[in-house]
């Protein structure tokens, strides 16, 4: 019985220890938060990008980047639409609250045959006053099969966040002239155009740090060892 015991703490240990080494990997970028849980017309909220697919196809990508003297818009971004880098003092982030969100509205036309869009890829990049690209974090965990909740424009429907770790990269080169600028990927849209909103969450998402991870999961497998030699000492 003990040795079913011991073997079954030291592979329960393994397995600990090797998921969290792989959640480690998705430990740094944007991730899927929840829906519904932002409004732009808040305070500090700004709409940054609306992509539209074009034509007849079902992709849209694009974004808005800063090339410092201007805002350049570039791929499906909508020409006339709100699409624009924002400061991050005028976002409101200070060196203490760097997380920031981005709020996801879909604006598909009603019919089509399909009831949801997938978000391939959200990436946040901030540039210095001379444009050059000093931060970037990309979306992890995805893609998001995501439908449309019917709140129309000027809601979000779904909420990405900066995680920890990557808000804490952006703390460390904290500059409130930083732009932040916003692209994104779009799968199986039926028409668009959708938007994406800034907002500040009011503390950082606290997400595990890569080195408690791997004290934790080397814990769990030092117990399982001295289980193992605690049984061996008692049999000799």
């Amino acid at each position: 019985m003990k040795k079913v015991l011991s073997r079954l703490t030291f592979s329960l240990a393994a397995i600990v220890f090797l998921s969290l080494a792989a959640s480690s990997a998705y430990a740094d970028g944007i991730v899927f938060v929840g829906s519904n849980t932002l409004r732009p017309d808040g305070v500090g909220l700004r709409t940054v990008l609306s992509i539209q697919s074009p034509g007849s196809s079902i992709n849209e990508s694009g974004g808005v980047m800063w090339t410092g003297s201007k805002d350049q818009i570039f791929g499906d971004a909508t020409r006339g639409g709100t699409n624009n880098t924002v400061s991050l003092s005028d976002l409101g982030v200070t060196q203490n609250n760097t997380a920031i969100q981005i709020g996801f509205n879909i604006n598909e036309p009603n019919g089509g045959g399909r009831s949801s869009l997938t978000v391939q890829n959200i990436i946040l990049t901030a540039y210095d006053t001379h444009g050059n690209a000093v931060f970037t974090a990309s979306l992890i965990g995805g893609p998001y099969d995501l439908a449309k909740l019917g709140n129309g424009q000027g809601t979000a429907d779904y909420i990405f966040s900066l995680d920890q770790t990557a808000a804490q990269r952006l703390a460390a080169i904290y500059d409130p002239n930083l732009r932040i600028g916003l692209q994104a990927t779009i799968t199986n849209a039926q028409g668009g155009p959708e938007s994406f909103y800034l907002g500040l969450s009011r503390a950082n998402t606290p997400v595990p740090e890569p080195a408690t991870m791997l004290l934790l999961g080397t814990g769990l497998a030092g117990i399982a060892a001295r289980m193992r030699k605690r049984r061996k000492a008692t049999k000799e």
